[in-house]
């Protein structure tokens, strides 16, 4: 972000989110032919904070709003602003941390 490559940061955010959510619901049993953004969202929300409680229930948004995030850096002009690309960035971050937290370093169980 700080040579002022803001859309590239936040499609890159998403996507780093976008594959972990698909990683933690792999690895608890779940297994799609295809993933779509909307199914990975539903399927993660369903999975992981509302029936398992894993996360909780701020993190639901977190894929939907930088997705909105990433429309704007990929099909809009200007695309995104500096405070944008940095609450994306921050939000994703925080996300992965809790991902690895919750997920990841928790207990291995399917759920199928």
């Amino acid at each position: 972000m700080a040579n002022g490559w803001l859309d590239s940061a936040v499609s890159r955010a998403y996507y780093a989110l976008f594959q972990a959510a698909i990683c933690a619901l792999e690895q608890r049993g779940i297994r799609r032919r295809a993933w779509t953004h909307k199914g990975v969202h539903s399927d993660f929300v369903q999975r992981f904070v509302r029936r398992r409680k894993l996360v909780p229930a701020s993190f639901a948004g977190a894929l939907p709003s930088v997705l909105h995030l990433r429309h704007l850096a990929d099909y809009r002009q200007p695309g995104v602003s500096q405070p944008q690309a940095e609450r994306a960035v921050r939000r994703v971050c925080e996300s992965m941390t809790l991902l690895q937290r919750a997920v990841f370093d928790g207990p291995q169980t399917t759920n199928r």
